[in-house]
């Protein structure tokens, strides 16, 4: 829709200065792939499916913010759980080398809606002590933010680098969807973990 179609838009843009505009059209947006993502069952009755939403990483055995995982050792068998808000979207184990994967299931717009709103995050719900006993003093939980790659869809033509973190990426993904590139992976990655 142009500007002169949507009043809704043309009237929060003459009123917003400097990064407004922006802002404004970032949200509007991130509402469009929402609605999209609700509507495509529709979509999906014709042979189409929504992407899955895939989170992986590797879990840092060390206290501190914004954890290089290379350059500490790995939290081996570490509980894992992604929540957005209060809801536990998914959970998993990590393997011995501190490695996990969660498959979080259709990216509806119940998972879309927090995760567009930076309202999710990665949780080790083990305590640090369980991989390193000197950490048995430390208190707070590792937590990572998460951050939206795209969607791989197989065949090379998925954005499956660079993020999502701009009206690029938005609107790029809204027309995968739109345009019935449905199915495939969304992947989603943990931001560096810090203690909180």
């Amino acid at each position: 829709l142009s500007t002169a179609q949507h009043p809704l838009t043309h009237t929060t843009t003459e009123r917003s200065s400097g990064s407004k505009p922006m802002a404004t059209k970032s949200l509007l947006l991130a509402a469009l792939l929402v609605l999209t993502v609700s509507m495509a069952p529709h979509g999906a009755e014709a042979g189409k499916q929504l992407p899955l939403a895939i989170i992986s990483g590797i879990v840092p055995c060390s206290a501190g913010n914004s954890i290089n995982v290379a350059a500490v050792p790995p939290f081996p068998n570490a509980a894992v759980q992604m929540v957005c808000g209060r809801d536990v979207m998914a959970s998993a184990t990590a393997d011995r080398s501190g490695t996990y994967t969660m498959n979080m299931g259709p990216a509806t717009s119940s998972l879309l809606a927090p995760l567009l709103g930076n309202q999710c995050k990665v949780v080790v719900v083990t305590p640090l002590a369980a991989c390193n006993a000197s950490l048995a003093s430390v208190s707070g939980t590792l937590t990572a933010p998460v951050q939206l790659l795209g969607i791989d869809t197989g065949s090379g033509t998925g954005s499956g680098s660079g993020g999502l973190g701009g009206l690029g990426g938005l609107i790029g993904l809204i027309g995968q969807i739109v345009g019935g590139l449905l199915g495939g992976i969304l992947n989603i990655i943990p931001l560096p973990f810090s203690l909180v």
